[in-house]
């Protein structure tokens, strides 16, 4: 509960009486009990959403970021640059943090894995769990919530913490470059993190490898003494530059031992090495489990075999990642002929396209490709885009993913893996704002069930 004393305090300044109960940043979501944060932009057309939105919506008080014609008089405004601070000291008083030992994962590729393979580690070491990131607000096992996200808003995180955190010992989440930029994870403060790779991606947004670089290093500040910033051994290029940053960046260790198949690729090694090690550091306790009982999260590694065939399904959608995958494949199966079916998202980074059909023309014996989320694009763009990288492998293309995914799997050859690349959990396509239910790995069960 906030009284206008308190939330005056906070604004600055004086409050006609008033109860609120909650905090929201969505329209639809707000009620006569709610202050709601709104974002105004800069176009008249966002002027003008906000005028129907705020006109169809309730509220107790309104913080916006800009002074414009007709604003209720139960509204304040407010620069952006202190909303993550006043959205903060609301959120301390109606959804404080439990007491829990809380952990970060950044980089390009490897965060979904890495925070799952905490959960699990902690489940087997006695310790109750919850993570939030890409595969929605989890415990050990199953999904209790899935917001749709990679990183959910400082507010909606905020919430999540208080409301399934309560009864846990920690909590792990996926801290993007998004979110570390745009204050979703503001002033948390983290017992250990991990940064567990680090290459091209998401220049869309950030529009050089320098401004993507310093988005994650932002974590770094958020790691609360002793705590550590875990770097795999291997990464030694990014140990090397993090260690010039900070005194806090640590190189993993891991002794050798009998793994899983999904864990004895290098880069899932690399993932487990930073899992253990940011465990050990929280709770100063040896890990000491049985690693085979541990299990790829969803659309990670995700491997079925078929006849003397192997058919895989993971969410590789960087040109790093799919390199990685294609590495681990070629590793755990040698003698096998490997087949790559993927394709790129529209309305994202257009230069690492050319660099997957690079990384497909390296490693593949045969190229299938196909649609993954074109949004607005035309997929047959996207797809020529990619072909500017293959120079040597034969290609198939097919824009329609199922009819792309029946080919690959009727050509199948004795001794053969089918990497089916970028979808991985994700159970639907995006076309032009609609999204189309299709999902690799039902595609996969359906087919060896038939």
């Amino acid at each position: 509960m906030l009284n206008e004393k308190q939330l005056g305090s906070i604004l600055g300044k004086t409050l006609p009486p008033l109860t609120i109960k909650d905090i929201h940043w969505k329209t639809q979501e707000s009620d006569l009990h709610s202050v709601l944060f709104y974002k105004i932009g800069n176009e008249e057309i966002d002027l003008r959403h906000f005028e129907k939105r705020i006109n169809q919506s309730v509220f107790n008080w309104l913080i916006v970021n800009k002074s414009v014609p007709g604003l209720p008089g139960n509204s304040s405004v407010v620069p952006e640059e202190r909303w993550p601070d006043i959205q903060k000291k609301i959120l301390d008083i109606l959804y404080p943090i439990p007491n829990l030992k809380m952990m970060a994962l950044t980089g390009t590729n490897g965060k979904t894995t890495t925070t799952d393979l905490i959960l699990q580690i902690g489940h087997f070491m006695g310790k109750n769990g919850m993570s939030v990131g890409t595969l929605g607000v989890r415990e050990y096992g199953k999904t209790i919530l899935d917001f749709g996200l990679t990183s959910a808003s400082f507010i909606d995180l905020r919430k999540f913490l208080n409301k399934y955190g309560k009864d846990k010992d920690f909590c792990v989440l996926e801290a993007s470059s998004h979110a570390l930029i745009q204050d979703r994870l503001y002033q948390i403060q983290f017992d250990s993190a991990g940064w567990l790779s680090f290459s091209q991606d998401h220049l869309d947004y950030h529009r050089s490898m320098d401004s993507y670089f310093e988005a994650k290093c932002l974590l770094i500040k958020q790691i609360t003494p002793p705590g550590k910033m875990f770097v795999p051994n291997e990464q030694h290029d990014l140990f090397k530059k993090l260690s010039t940053i900070s005194p806090k960046v640590s190189k993993t260790t891991l002794s050798e031992m009998k793994l899983p198949l999904f864990l004895n690729t290098k880069f899932n090694r690399n993932n487990l090495e930073v899992a253990v090690s940011i465990f050990e550091d929280v709770f100063k306790q040896k890990v000491s489990i049985d690693y085979n009982e541990l299990k790829a999260p969803d659309g990670r590694f995700y491997i079925r075999s078929f006849k003397a065939n192997f058919i895989v399904v993971d969410f590789a959608h960087t040109p790093d990642a799919l390199e990685n995958i294609c590495v681990g494949i070629k590793e755990s199966f040698p003698g096998y002929k490997l087949k790559v079916l993927f394709g790129c998202g529209g309305d994202r980074d257009r230069s690492k396209r050319p660099l997957m059909g690079r990384v497909a023309d390296k490693y593949a014996d045969y190229i299938y490709l196909t649609s993954d989320n074109p949004r607005s694009e035309v997929p047959e763009q996207i797809l020529n885009d990619i072909v500017g990288g293959i120079k040597k492998t034969l290609y198939t293309i097919e824009v329609d993913r199922f009819r792309a995914t029946q080919k690959a799997f009727s050509e199948l050859q004795e001794r053969e893996v089918l990497l089916l690349a970028g979808k991985g959990h994700e159970d639907y396509i995006l076309t032009n704002g609609v999204k189309q239910h299709y999902s690799d790995i039902e595609q996969v069960e359906k087919f060896i069930k038939d």
